[in-house]
């Protein structure tokens, strides 16, 4: 094997003028077969010059030569036999494509470094037994006008320019675009566009108990309006939209001009929709299994349905897609006998294969540069080099430590105990910079010592930057030459640590090349291009066979170790015996996780026998989804594509209910892949195209990390183009008018934030000042109506200006009304919305989102803890919208309007303000009950999440009863202190006037409160039983940026506080014993409550927990 080496030293600065390396386009292939010559008849762009024919010209193409050398020896043919030769002399092979048809379909051969013997229409042609394939030569065109206004449209929805290649170091954004065409048109070939256009929200799981004892005789009532008449129908819960329809038609048959129905038309004419919402009921499952419907049960609110016309389906046309499609087989190399050099002539190979290269693999550092040095200059700086895969670090490496200057060189090579063949697809080489000042004058003796361990006494090293890059690219070849790679740095004291843990993964560069620092590395030079084999089937030895074997003692301890919780560590021992029995393990799914952790992924003997064990996984696809498990092989300590794409591809029974509920985990958990194009985007894509509820959501959830994460942008706006190029020109309508709307109030708030400086007060000059600026954006710019972000079903339509304000907190949110845009809206009632800038929702997201996922397991349980997750969304950097819930105050407010700040300590202040909002009997009962589930709900949630900062201002109660917190800053334990001291004396708040609404003060009790301690057991146990759900979800986002979710420490809080490991009456006794804390100890809340009312509010200025 020919290798080059490159040893001389690379100057990064000319005196004074700074100078970056520009990047080498690093050169690609993919496999080499054996000699075989290809008919191939190759149909020009030109016509012959005695008819109108097109030229063409057969060859015979060597089976093991590129794409591109194959468009070169066409162009040379072209060039001396066609009579159009000038033709073919004025352009360049790069002008043209190279395309073919198959089923009808066509498809373009993209990938100019691809071995021809491996593209797909070679293989079809075979299949088909042709004796000569043909492959047509099509000239570029020119993109026309209406293609770049589409593409710009889509840039703004994005936030992001796909087509600005400036910061990519390879072709992988634009190859992704090109790859994800096939999935998007194979996903939009199988829509139903009716079902798609109306989206009907159902959910896949059984009607709860509680809501079937509220169902008389297995039927409700359904109101269904039509223009100025409604009317009054009972139909069975197991009533499929299609039979309501069909008996309302029957029952009205004679009175269908008082709904103003013409007689030619019938049932099949219309559909049901919700009053007041873009909410349909259609399709084949029964009434009970609507969302809309089971939440007017569960409320006991009547059910309110208009009989309108369908949308017209061709509004969610799609743009006409102007790239031909690419085949899955672009990029793919082929096998180790087919790429291996060995017993082969050197002037027939094109690729080397990985497995050939046997040497260690090394980096030469040569150097840093940096245009703006730190303050503290007397400190000398060494870079640490890791290879690694997911978390797990294969090898590790460090410079000399040298001062820290503008340019620092070193022009040495770093070589690691790993050989080439041994990097699995995946690895990544990370880069980062250290600096440490010495503590003893001995330090310039430590600076010469090379790569001297980073735990060195005398040095208090620091980490300053990073950068990481993919050592097998998405071609499946080796990185080779020379980069120049601009790193990332480190936030200091004061700045925003944001998602530091999963920013560290990225292999993304800083797109700030003008003021970051960059670093100059050297990777060793081939004379072909390296590509990782595909594996082939291993088969078992004998000796792995009989590993199924083991003795009692063995399985009880493997037995112990698959049964521990997930932030359990495996030692060396555990992952020993894991692997040694593997065969058994793949026999139990829940073992996968802890098996796939033991993997030595830097083995490449072990990853083949890895591929081969999960062909054997049988058990895995059996078994039923456990979401749980699912997601954790898609967390950061997994990067093996084909471990993700199994975890994947058992989403894909995913309910659409349920990939709802874990969106925003599987949106973060697209950090955790190694490469753009994954089976984790392709599944996001394919089921946001199938319904446009996801898709909104996706919409805002992408959306927000590209406006938020510079390091995973690229990413984001690949999938997200994708999403928008298939959604259809209705929702892209939609979309455009929700981000006008977003930037429109972003810049109100911000001119507000200018007037209104101090940190609480609001006069009332600011709030005439932001009316008068809604009213002129009112009357130009704001769309007339416009799909509420959090929720899509819902339309708001004109300001009530003279509702709107500005809040009287310190980031100055804007409290604002619009009227319903639905005309069949059957109240008034504005739809209230706080747009906030200067906090990041993404935690409050979060939390909200578990607590839905709470709500879900507790009604499973047939538990109805009135949970109130209301809507919130993040809508850009620090951006948001939260939902106003209606008749809805604080418990400050209550107190304070009773007998002012001294409110606080009045226990029957809550129950009084209940009674007069509920004044009959029955209603207030009702409101009592629904107290103490919420109570109960609230008190178990915020327990097991460590929900801190809880005060009388971020606690609110409906006019119903409803109990529930908002504003979730401070999660896991993580609690505020006041002069030093904690103020988070209690487990959770469950104050004295809370208990006197239950009936009960001091040690007494009452029916209430033991049905409160019950309740609340329940739902505490029920929450123990799916405890590794809660770990692997907060673990997920552990890397994401939440400012309370910064260490695996963090999420311990979680594993104690369902005291895991107790057995269940343990665990009943422990949250028993903490309501008697929370009792003995209520006094200490209401005096942080007194403190919040006489310090936290400012007389006469009204103060919301936004």
């Amino acid at each position: 094997m020919e290798l080059e080496n490159n040893d001389q030293p690379v100057v990064l600065r000319d005196e004074n003028k700074r100078r970056r390396r520009k990047m080498r386009p690093h050169s690609a292939a993919s496999n080499v077969f054996s000699m075989e010559l290809i008919p191939i008849e190759f149909i020009l762009p030109t016509n012959h010059k005695n008819n109108k024919a097109a030229d063409t010209i057969l060859l015979e193409i060597a089976g093991n030569c590129t794409v591109e050398q194959m468009k070169a020896q066409v162009w040379m043919h072209a060039i001396e036999k066609s009579h159009n030769s000038d033709f073919y002399h004025r352009l360049a092979p790069d002008q043209f494509l190279l395309q073919y048809q198959k089923k009808g379909q066509w498809y373009e051969i993209y990938d100019k470094h691809q071995v021809i013997q491996t593209l797909d229409c070679i293989m079809y042609w075979k299949v088909l037994q042709k004796t000569v394939g043909k492959i047509y030569v099509v000239q570029k065109e020119k993109a026309s006008d209406e293609t770049l206004e589409y593409q710009k449209q889509l840039n703004y929805l994005i936030g992001y320019d796909v087509t600005d290649v400036s910061n990519v170091h390879d072709d992988e954004l634009e190859f992704t675009r090109r790859r994800l065409v096939t999935p998007r048109m194979i996903e939009l070939a199988k829509r139903d566009a009716r079902l798609y256009s109306m989206d009907p929200w159902v959910t896949s799981k059984a009607l709860p108990e509680y809501l079937c004892r509220k169902i008389s005789s297995n039927s409700i009532f359904i109101i269904i309006h039509k223009g100025m008449t409604s009317h009054t129908i009972r139909v069975s819960i197991d009533d499929t939209p299609d039979v309501i329809l069909q008996s309302f038609f029957t029952k009205m048959a004679k009175k269908k001009s008082l709904l103003d129905i013409s007689e030619e038309h019938s049932e099949l004419d219309f559909v049901l929709r919700v009053c007041g919402r873009d909410e349909y009921i259609i399709g084949n499952s029964p009434i009970k299994d609507f969302h809309w419907i089971r939440q007017c049960i569960k409320n006991g609110d009547e059910i309110h349905l208009v009989l309108d016309t369908p949308p017209d389906p061709t509004e969610d046309m799609v743009h006409k897609e102007e790239w031909p499609l690419v085949d899955d087989c672009t990029g793919v190399t082929g096998y180790h006998e087919q790429l291996t050099i060995a017993g082969k002539d050197h002037e027939k190979i094109f690729t080397i294969s990985l497995w050939d290269c046997n040497r260690k693999f090394r980096v030469k550092i040569i150097g840093i540069d940096i245009p703006v040095l730190p303050r503290n200059t007397e400190i000398i700086v060494f870079v640490e080099a890791n290879i690694q895969h997911s978390q797990q670090v294969l090898a590790q490496r460090r410079t000399t430590c040298k001062p820290f200057t503008e340019e620092v060189l070193w022009n040495t090579w770093l070589e690691f105990d790993i050989k080439i063949k041994d990097l699995p697809k995946g690895a990544l080489l990370n880069l980062q910079i250290f600096c440490g000042k010495a503590l003893t004058p001995s330090n310039k003796t430590n600076m010469q010592s090379p790569d001297s361990s980073s735990s060195d006494s005398k040095f208090k090293n620091q980490l300053l930057y990073y950068v990481n890059l993919l050592l097998i690219d998405h071609r499946f070849l080796l990185r080779q030459g020379e980069y120049v790679l601009h790193m990332w740095k480190i936030p200091g004291k004061g700045e925003e640590q944001g998602s530091i843990n999963a920013d560290k993964l990225t292999s993304a560069t800083n797109p700030d090349k003008d003021t970051s620092m960059a670093i100059s590395i050297s990777l060793d030079k081939y004379c072909h291009p390296v590509a990782l084999p595909k594996h082939k089937p291993v088969f078992d030895s004998e000796q792995d066979r009989a590993r199924t074997e083991m003795p009692n003692q063995l399985r009880k301890q493997l037995e112990e170790i698959i049964a521990t919780d997930p932030l359990h560590p495996l030692s060396p021992e555990d992952q020993e015996l894991l692997w040694h029995f593997r065969y058994e393990i793949i026999k139990h799914p829940e073992a996968y996780p802890k098996l796939f952790s033991s993997v030595k992924w830097g083995e490449q003997e072990i990853v083949a026998k890895t591929y081969h064990l999960l062909s054997k996984r049988e058990a895995w696809d059996d078994c039923s989804l456990d979401v749980g498990l699912t997601i954790q092989l898609l967390d950061c300590n997994f990067s093996d594509e084909n471990v993700r794409a199994m975890a994947v591809q058992k989403l894909d029974s995913l309910p659409d209910d349920d990939v709802l509920h874990y969106l925003l985990q599987l949106v973060q958990a697209v950090k955790f892949e190694p490469y753009h194009d994954s089976a984790l985007s392709r599944f996001l894509l394919k089921r946001a195209l199938r319904s446009k509820r996801i898709g909104h959501f996706l919409f805002w959830f992408l959306r927000s990390e590209i406006a938020q994460s510079m390091h995973y942008q690229q990413r984001f706006a690949v999938i997200l183009e994708a999403y928008l190029r298939g959604c259809g020109t209705a929702m892209l309508n939609d979309f455009m008018k929700q981000v006008q709307v977003t930037e429109l109030l972003h810049k109100v708030t911000m001119e507000i934030k200018l007037v209104s400086a101090e940190k609480y007060d609001v006069t009332s000059q600011v709030i005439t000042q932001l009316r008068q600026k809604l009213e002129k954006l009112q009357g130009s710019k704001l769309p007339e109506s416009f799909r509420v972000p959090y929720d899509p079903g819902l339309r708001a339509g004109l300001l009530v200006v003279e509702k709107c304000k500005v809040m009287a907190s310190k980031k100055k949110p804007l409290w604002l009304e619009f009227k319903c845009a639905d005309a069949t809206a059957l109240t008034n009632e504005t739809i209230g919305i706080i747009f906030k800038h200067g906090d990041d929702l993404r935690q409050d997201m979060l939390i909200l989102q578990i607590l839905r996922i709470m709500g879900s397991i507790w009604e499973a349980e047939s538990l109805d803890l009135c949970l109130l997750p209301y809507g919130c969304i993040s809508t850009g950097n620090k951006i948001g919208m939260i939902q106003i819930v209606k008749d809805a105050t604080t418990i400050a407010q209550i107190q304070q309007s009773t007998v002012g700040n001294t409110g606080a300590f009045k226990d029957e202040v809550l129950s009084q303000w209940l009674k007069e909002k509920c004044p009959l009997e029955d209603k207030f009962n009702a409101a009592v009950e629904r107290f103490v589930y919420s109570c109960a709900g609230y008190c178990v949630a915020t327990f097991v999440l460590g929900i801190g900062d809880r005060h009388n201002d971020n606690i609110m109660i409906t006019e119903t009863g409803n109990l529930f917190h908002i504003d979730f800053g401070h999660i896991l334990g993580n609690y505020k202190s006041f002069l030093g001291i904690n103020k988070e004396r209690v487990p959770f708040v469950l104050t004295p006037d809370f208990l006197y609404v239950m009936g009960t003060s001091g040690k007494k009790t009452s029916l209430y409160f033991h049905k409160f301690q019950d309740v609340c057991v329940k739902a505490y146990l029920a929450l123990r039983h799916h405890s590794n759900l809660m770990i692997i979800l907060f673990s997920m986002m552990l890397m994401t940026g939440m400012p309370q979710l910064t260490s695996k420490e963090d999420i311990e809080y979680i594993r104690d506080s369902l005291t895991i490991g107790k057995n269940e009456e343990s665990a009943k006794k422990h949250f028993l014993d903490q309501i008697e804390v929370c009792r003995d100890k209520g006094w200490t809340v209401q005096f942080n409550w007194f403190l919040h009312l006489v310090l936290g509010i400012k007389q006469g200025v009204e103060k919301h927990s936004a």
